[in-house]
């Protein structure tokens, strides 16, 4: 079987977080040590419980809605009528099989599909789109960790781009609304904490995109699409440490936005609080989910 190319340390990151999602996913940005230790004394279910709440939220908000808004950019205006969208049988076996991270078989299920007449459009809103919404409820109903989830979305993600599509959906200047984009380092999938934080900023009035693309160069035309206030980075392993100042650089760099300034959080600086933003080229480390609104507005000046 295909895998997706996690590294061992992130697939045990992955585990371990879902395993204690009370006390360390709600954190993507960044949780005081009080409220950790208060949480392994008996919060993680509440936490768990909005862990829920935010994931659920996010992908029928966020995540699902982005994958539909995609574009195919050589595409005639609509494809031929082709045959009807593929049986409950085939989403389910297609999420199945994101979930593995079984790359090859998602990718020889399409064809598949393409083949007997299935419009391409309708590979993405008949199969994808029901396919996350079944991740997300499996996830729910605790019959799939949280790593499968993560990696299945990552992998449709990384799909419907192989089929041509790319996000042109957002505005292509400053606006009214602020704008952050959320991503994890490549290499290192915090979805779930990043739900949590996204939530933050939604109910804060801004306008939120949570990119799951596990590539830099997903992430740099993520960024290069469309306009974007604010990135807001999350590291989880201390590995990635070498590299980011390379991928802040590429990002800022890539951006629509000129001169984006860039918010670094994430479990690794809340066990190193002797690094500091400037020496990765960003402008704030949040170690606090709490103060992420406040760091943001003083870098966003609106």
């Amino acid at each position: 079987m295909t895998t997706l190319p996690l590294s061992l340390p992130a697939q045990q990151a992955l585990w371990q977080a879902d395993r204690r999602k009370g006390v360390l996913l709600s954190a993507a940005f960044g949780r005081s040590r009080n409220e950790a230790q208060r949480a392994r004394r008996g919060g993680a279910a509440d936490d768990g419980g909005e862990c829920r709440a935010a994931m659920r939220s996010v992908l029928e908000s966020q995540i699902i809605p982005r994958l539909l808004k995609v574009t195919r950019p050589s595409a005639p205006a609509a494809d031929a009528p082709g045959r009807a969208a593929p049986p409950a049988a085939h989403v389910d076996a297609f999420a199945t099989l994101c979930a593995a991270g079984d790359r090859a078989a998602c990718k020889a299920l399409i064809d598949r599909l393409m083949a007997e007449g299935l419009p391409i459009d309708s590979v993405l809103v008949d199969l994808v789109a029901p396919a996350a919404r079944a991740l997300g409820q499996r996830w729910e109903d605790d019959t799939l960790d949280f790593m499968s989830v993560t990696v299945g979305l990552v992998l449709m993600h990384e799909l419907i781009h192989a089929l041509g599509y790319e996000v042109h959906d957002g505005p292509q200047e400053s606006g009214v609304v602020r704008r952050v984009m959320l991503a994890s380092a490549p290499g290192s999938q915090h979805v779930l904490g990043l739900s949590i934080v996204s939530e933050f900023f939604r109910k804060a009035g801004w306008q939120v995109v949570l990119e799951v693309s596990p590539s830099r160069a997903e992430l740099c035309r993520a960024v290069g699409n469309e306009w974007f206030d604010l990135l807001g980075l999350s590291v989880g392993l201390d590995a990635q440490l070498d590299d980011l100042p390379a991928l802040v650089g590429t990002l800022r760099a890539a951006s629509r936005n000129p001169q984006p300034p860039v918010l670094l959080g994430g479990p690794v600086f809340l066990l190193r609080e002797d690094l500091g933003s400037a020496q990765f080229g960003a402008q704030a480390i949040c170690r606090d989910v709490r103060e992420s609104l406040n760091l943001a507005a003083s870098l966003v000046s609106r």
